[in-house]
């Protein structure tokens, strides 16, 4: 998991690694300790990395649309 602040949110990307070496990326938004919304899942990746700032791409994208 990877964390970040963004316009006073807290922004989560999430990595589920498969057997076959893939991610699975999804991503969450939190304000006050509180989940506003959570991504279904985003897509698959080659590495943690990347699935994970597709989960903190997606949270802040709905920051920008919602905040």
């Amino acid at each position: 998991m990877t964390i970040e602040s963004y316009q006073g949110y807290t922004v989560r990307g999430f990595a589920r690694q498969f057997a076959d070496g893939s991610f699975e990326a999804s991503g969450a938004v939190e304000i006050d300790g509180r989940v506003l919304d959570g991504a279904d899942p985003l897509g698959y990746y080659p590495s943690f990395a990347l699935a994970a700032a597709a989960g903190i791409a997606w949270a802040k994208a709905w920051v920008d649309d919602h905040g």
